[in-house]
């Protein structure tokens, strides 16, 4: 891979992605999502062999550019140790490697509920342990990973299908170092979502919901966007957010997280907070992808 930067070229390092996570959180999914979109993947390679796989990757004959490695609890005995060998690691291979830790995540109940549609065992069960213990000791065993992952991806808002165009969207292109943000408007009357790193509240904004000729209609029509923005008081609301916004992200992506949730909420997820949502998607900032999730539209 090669960058040009005002006429010099620049060998980039090749991508290697480490998948890892609770079990039902959709690993399987993202890895074969990978696997579809050009990706070289390998499903719970162990720990110890990390090193020597990109090794042979990077000077083997297949021209591997993008490889992606699947790591889980079935590998416990090795993942004691996954932390001090993953930073070794990075350190090893920083000028052969871009290499990113994306742990899937979800709850507790929404775990339970997939194991048991599925009527499959988790891979901690054994004959003294049932599920919800399995499912703490998992959560346990991996929270340190969990600390040191480049995205946590809270799975519990997508099926199985939106799970896949997020990878589309996200990891199928050239995955440069950029932080993803990913917004989600949503109502305060169905609770804050869970996976948000930072909530802003727009209640306190005038509501398009007690206009009649507005009402049925949503923040993704260009009505209720000017109903809104044409107001001094949205708009001036409306570049302080925008401002901080930018400042946060940019803070994040210098700590080196690529990737954070915010949280946009109204009352009923429809209205304001969509619109505002939308407007954020427009923005180009520097080293910013941004993704959007509109959980609650539909729900009224």
């Amino acid at each position: 891979m090669v960058r040009t930067e005002n006429g010099i070229e620049k060998i980039l390092p090749k991508q290697a992605l480490i998948v890892t996570g609770l079990s039902g959180a959709g690993k399987t999914i993202f890895i074969r999502t990978l696997e579809d979109y050009g990706f070289y993947c390998v499903d719970n390679l162990p720990v110890p062999l990390l090193s020597t796989f990109l090794n042979l990757a990077h000077h083997g004959q297949h021209n591997l550019t993008k490889v992606a490695l699947s790591i889980d609890a079935r590998s416990k005995k090795f993942l004691s140790d996954f932390v001090s060998f993953l930073q070794d690691i990075r350190n090893q291979e920083k000028d052969r490697w871009d290499l990113k830790i994306i742990f899937l995540n979800a709850s507790t109940n929404t775990i339970t509920k997939r194991f048991q549609e599925t009527k499959r065992n988790h891979p901690l069960m054994t004959q003294d342990i049932g599920l919800a213990q399995a499912i703490t000791q998992e959560q346990a065993l991996l929270e340190p990973i969990k600390a040191m992952a480049d995205i946590v991806l809270d799975t519990d808002v997508f099926n199985v299908h939106e799970l896949r165009d997020w990878v589309k969207r996200s990891l199928s292109t050239t995955f440069e170092q950029q932080i993803l943000v990913n917004l989600i408007s949503f109502g305060f009357k169905y609770g804050v979502p869970t996976e948000s790193n930072l909530v802003y509240d727009l209640r306190f904004l005038p509501n398009p919901y007690f206009e009649p000729a507005l009402k049925h209609l949503d923040g993704r029509n260009d009505l209720i966007k000017k109903y809104l923005f044409e107001k001094e008081s949205v708009n001036e609301y409306w570049n302080l957010l925008r401002d901080f916004l930018q400042y946060s992200t940019q803070k994040f992506y210098n700590n080196g997280r690529f990737f954070v949730n915010i949280g946009i909420g109204c009352t009923g997820g429809k209205h304001r907070s969509v619109a505002f949502v939308e407007r954020l998607l427009l923005e180009k900032w520097e080293n910013t992808r941004f993704l959007v999730t509109h959980r609650d539209l539909g729900k009224e």
